[in-house]
């Protein structure tokens, strides 16, 4: 499979390898070297309320990988000088967030469920929510 390549710095797809048959499908995501990290945490969004969104945050330290379980969404990425948003659909392909870069979800079709892989423990000093002191950080690592 051909990923979409992004614009967005250092942000990535995935592919997340998976089989098919007349039971159903199956996909796994491994935690090897093709993650770029060690996992540390999962969390997952699920339940969210329409018209809401989610994120709206960068991290000085945490990589994520984001998949979509059930449903859609859209991701908007910000690295403090491209912005870019993409779709969040396919259970067969996730997206690795780097540090400093912003990232908002929105549009969550029902019955959506995200899985977030981290690369740290919850940490809130490792935060940005602030857009303006995102993009001074940003400014400064670029």
């Amino acid at each position: 499979m051909t990923l979409p390549s992004l614009k967005t710095r250092h942000c990535r797809w995935l592919s997340v390898p998976g089989k098919s048959d007349e039971r159903g499908n199956i996909n796994f995501l491994e935690f090897d070297q093709k993650l770029g990290f060690v996992p540390r945490r999962l969390f997952w969004l699920h339940g969210i309320a329409p018209g809401q969104w989610r994120g709206r945050h960068g991290h000085r330290e945490s990589h994520l990988v984001t998949l979509v379980m059930n449903g859609s969404c859209r991701v908007h990425l910000d690295d403090g000088s491209v912005r870019e948003t993409v779709s969040l659909d396919d259970p067969g392909r996730a997206l690795h967030i780097p540090p400093m870069v912003w990232h908002e979800l929105t549009d969550f079709a029902p019955q959506t469920t995200i899985l977030v892989v981290a690369s740290t423990l919850y940490d809130e000093g490792e935060y940005l929510r602030d857009y303006e002191a995102f993009r001074r950080e940003a400014a400064r690592t670029a």
